[in-house]
């Protein structure tokens, strides 16, 4: 049986192997797939931040999240952001309404270009509820298998002291989201 909402890493890489030492955001292509109908797969030729989206979502799974691409980053970015996950409207969005045991998943849009005018596909009539177990595990495995590209990796290298804040706090909130939700 199909699972009603599945989103997985199918390729994970850094954007240049030369300065993978100096490359702050993972990068790839990514599957969604929401009640059967697929969002992104890799023969759309779309490539994702893979650590800055799976940080995102990891946040949505004790919090709301109202879709609203005029204001809000989205849940699965382009990866121009880097870790600040802002700067690029390419993006998927939905809204994460937590009822209960439940989650209701709704309002899906990508945009596909940096014009938000053109190239954005609503898919209005997608709305998922699943158990709240089902939707941590999607996301928990997403996260876990980002998380394992940076924990195989070498130290990145960062000489302004902005940045390594910046990463130093995206992985402190990466790290208490994933392990709270882990021991849940």
């Amino acid at each position: 049986m199909d699972k009603k909402f599945e989103i997985k890493i199918l390729k994970q890489h850094w954007i240049d192997e030369q300065f993978k030492d100096e490359d702050l955001c993972s990068h790839g292509e990514i599957y969604l797939s929401v009640n059967g109908l697929i969002i992104t797969q890799p023969r759309f030729n779309e490539e994702w931040g893979i650590s800055e989206s799976a940080l995102a979502l990891l946040r949505t799974l004790d919090k709301d999240y109202i879709c609203d691409p005029d204001s809000e980053e989205g849940l699965v970015f382009h990866g121009c952001g880097a870790i600040l996950m802002m700067g690029c409207p390419i993006s998927i969005h939905w809204s994460v309404k937590h009822c209960g045991d439940e989650v209701l998943l709704s309002d899906f849009v990508k945009f596909t270009t940096t014009n938000p005018q053109v190239g954005n596909m609503e898919y209005k009539e997608i709305k998922v509820k699943l158990s709240k177990e089902e939707y941590r595990d999607e996301i928990i495995s997403f996260a876990l298998q980002a998380k394992e590209l940076f924990d195989n990796s070498s130290e990145k290298i960062i000489s302004d002291d902005f940045d390594k804040d910046m990463y130093r706090e995206f992985w402190n909130e990466y790290n208490y989201l994933l392990e709270s939700s882990l021991s849940n």
